[in-house]
């Protein structure tokens, strides 16, 4: 599994409208990051494709049963093999394995350029006695990033290269030099036309955890995300720029993933077009931008789907006083006059439109538009309105990320109502002011607590990562 990378999570959308292209998300990870380092990167020793769990590791193409393990190109030189025909060998096997040295360096505009150092211990039977051999392997390569027909990034070797170095043979008797010179002339010959494809077998590995990246994911109980990437990745010598497209929706049918089908998308306001991230410092690891188009088609689709709606009754929660015509005709003397027979109340929250997101300097706003209905429960389950409030809230974001999922908590910024029936109203504000206090509020945190599922990429994970809430204007552009 991959360490995890902290980075900055940005939720921005800045004052003037962008000349960029759309787009809804951008992924900006470090060189260092991808490279190797104290902690080994991402794409190097402690990485992907090194370490002992790695794509080249002892459970990857370089260990037993691997491409080059024993068993593999390596085993083949072996008895009844290559070897074993020239030199008379048998036996040959792997005995030790030195974990794979990867480093790599962007090369702007182009890709990567990789390197890949390992040594490898023999050792074979001979008419003379035992071999030692030792042999060291160092593969260079350049890499080009590019966008495949169905729109996957994908690496690419444009040139390799690879030097056999210390090539050693070792009688336990003593030294060889006739047998050492023959099986170094073999292994120079033959193991670089083997190598270099090794790369191309690790780098399709690496594609395979490119393409997560465009990927559809769940949203509450019937929505989903589906994330794709929007243009050729942007490579610089200090970091991979990934801009992403997303589809904020329901899932269409049996739809499981990217790109066996769409989603039915869901009405979003204008656009308010998203500008470049902000310059990375060398301190950062990674950047995730978000944009305000991005949040406000995750909580348009919340509201489609009903998720943010609220049905009370008494005794759901213990805080409230009964939802009882007696209980509320003590507040409302007009209610006890037309219910002079307590009935039971049922209180309906709902938010009938999407809500609206701002993004403000260190802070989100959301105003969401309630309306609370007063329902009396007849005989024969029968309910009827007893009154109609419409309540305007504003509400303060906060933004988290765990289990590398942007997590949203709410809370009362400021609340007005407005009554829509002709029953007088005032004294019944304290009571549902209570109710949001202590119903609706906690069920929408609960709601948006599960948390909006982030764009994979290279198994980065953004838990725990530094979030900046920068200043969006209130305009919105057009598309």
């Amino acid at each position: 599994t991959m360490p995890p990378a902290l980075g900055i999570a940005l939720l921005y959308a800045l004052l003037t409208p962008s000349l960029s292209e759309q787009k809804d998300a951008v992924l900006r990870l470090n060189k260092d990051v991808l490279s190797d380092g104290d902690d080994g990167g991402l794409l190097s020793t402690a990485g992907i494709l090194g370490g002992s769990s790695g794509l080249l590791g002892r459970g990857g193409l370089l260990g037993n049963g691997g491409l080059l393990g024993d068993g593999g190109l390596l085993g083949v030189l072996g008895e009844g093999g290559l070897l074993g025909t020239v030199q008379g060998l048998t036996g040959l096997r792997i005995v030790e394995l030195t974990l794979p040295r990867v480093s790599l360096r962007l090369l702007p505009g182009i890709g990567v350029h990789l390197n890949l150092y390992t040594r490898v211990a023999l050792n074979a039977k001979s008419l003379l006695g035992l071999l030692d051999i030792a042999v060291e392997v160092n593969i260079t390569s350049r890499v080009r990033l590019t966008m495949d027909g169905t729109g996957y990034p994908k690496l690419v070797t444009e040139r390799c290269d690879t030097l056999l170095g210390g090539i050693k043979v070792r009688l336990l008797r003593g030294l060889l030099p006739v047998v050492d010179n023959l099986l170094a002339s073999v292994l120079n010959r033959l193991l670089p036309n083997l190598l270099c494809p090794v790369v191309d077998v690790a780098l399709g590995l690496v594609n395979d955890q490119l393409g997560l990246v465009n990927s559809l994911v769940p949203l509450g109980l019937l929505g989903s995300i589906q994330y794709t990437v929007s243009s050729l990745p942007l490579v610089t010598g200090q970091f991979l720029e990934v801009d992403l497209n997303t589809v904020v929706g329901q899932v269409a049918g049996g739809l499981v993933d990217y790109p066996l089908g769409k989603t039915e998308a869901v009405p979003t306001p204008p656009r308010v077009p998203m500008p470049p991230l902000p310059p990375m410092v060398d301190t950062s690891s990674s950047q995730l931008g978000l944009s305000v188009n991005f949040l406000s088609s995750v909580l348009s689709v919340l509201q489609k789907e009903g998720a943010l709606d609220l049905d009370i009754s008494t005794g759901m929660f213990p805080e409230l006083p009964p939802l009882t015509t007696s209980a509320l005709g003590a507040l409302v003397p007009a209610v006890f006059e037309a219910y002079p027979e307590s009935r039971e109340l049922l209180l309906k929250i709902a938010v009938p439109e999407a809500p609206v997101v701002t993004l403000k300097k260190n802070k989100g706003v959301i105003q969401l538009m309630a309306t609370a209905e007063v329902m009396v429960i007849h005989p024969d389950d029968v309910q009827r309105s007893l009154c109609l409030l419409n309540i305007n809230t504003s509400l303060l974001a906060q933004f988290s990320v765990e289990d590398n999922k942007l997590k949203i908590g709410v809370s009362l910024e400021n609340v007005t109502k407005r009554p829509l029936s002709l029953l007088q109203v005032s004294l019944l504000e304290m009571l549902v002011d209570q109710i949001f206090d202590v119903a609706f509020l906690p069920a929408v945190n609960s709601v948006l607590g599960v948390g909006v599922p982030l764009p994979r990429l290279l198994n980065i994970d953004f838990t725990s990562a530094d979030i900046d809430v920068m200043e969006v204007s209130a305009q919105a552009f057009p598309e």
